[in-house]
C-alpha cells in the first residue's frame, strides 16, 4: 500500500501556509515512489523576526523572493489534491504532530475558510493524519524517557540520521515517513 507523508512551513504570526511537501512511498518496502513541493504565496512578508516572534526567513531558510509569484494556497491545495489522487495512495497522511491544527488540516482550513466552503468541498485527505511524533512519544512514555525531541533529534537518536535540510517541507515529509517506516517495522504485526 502507498502512504502519503505531508509537511508544511507556515509564516509568523499570520500562520499562513509558505511551502508545502510531501511524498509518497511504498509503505512496506519504503521505497520513495513520487514527491511533490511547492512554495506558496502567502501574500505578506516572510518574517524576519523583528518584530519579536520566530524568525522564519533563518529557521527555514524561505526568503520573500522563494514565494513572491508562487501558487496560491488554494492552487497549491488542488496540484496536491492531483498528486495524492495519481498516486492512489491511503487517505490519511503521515504528519509530525497531530491536534488541531496538524498541516493537513491547516492547509485544508486555510483554503476553505467557511462552514459552507468545507460542506461543499471535503478535505480529500479526510479529517484524520497518522501522527509519528505521537507514535514516537507513546513509545517514550512506555520506556519512561523523558518525551520530547523534534524530527532532526528523533532522526538522530534512531541511529537513522536526517536526510536534507531541516524546516523544508520535502524534506522534513520524507524524514517524517522514514521515522514512522523505522517504528513500524519494529512491530511486524500481520
Amino acid at each position: 500500500m502507498k502512504i502519503m507523508s505531508l509537511d508544511a512551513e507556515y509564516n509568523q504570526p499570520s500562520g499562513k501556509t509558505i511551502q508545502i511537501g510531501a511524498a509518497i512511498f511504498d509503505s512496506k518496502t519504503g521505497q520513495l515512489i513520487d514527491k511533490f513541493e511547492s512554495y506558496v504565496d502567502p501574500k505578506e512578508k516572510i518574517n524576519d523576526g523583528k518584530d519579536g516572534n520566530t524568525n522564519i526567513i533563518e529557521l527555514t531558510g524561505i526568503k520573500d523572493s522563494d514565494v513572491l509569484g508562487a501558487p496560491s494556497i488554494q492552487e497549491v491545495y488542488e496540484m496536491l489534491k492531483n498528486f495524492h489522487k495519481k498516486n492512489k495512495c491511503f487517505k490519511n497522511p503521515l504528519v509530525w504532530g497531530s491536534g488541531s491544527s496538524n498541516d493537513s488540516q491547516h492547509i485544508y482550513n486555510e483554503v476553505f475558510q467557511t462552514i459552507e466552503l468545507k460542506k461543499q468541498n471535503p478535505n480529500f485527505m479526510g479529517h484524520r493524519v497518522i501522527d509519528v511524533k505521537g507514535l514516537y512519544q507513546s513509545i517514550q512514555i512506555f520506556n519512561n524517557n523523558q518525551v520530547r525531541g523534534g524530527l532532526k533529534t528523533v532522526c538522530e537518536k534512531l541511529n537513522i540520521g536526517f536526510e536534507g535540510e531541516a524546516h523544508r517541507a520535502l524534506n522534513d515529509a520524507i524524514n517524517t515517513f522514514r521515522v514512522w517506516h523505522f517504528l513500524i517495522k519494529k512491530f511486524n504485526i500481520n
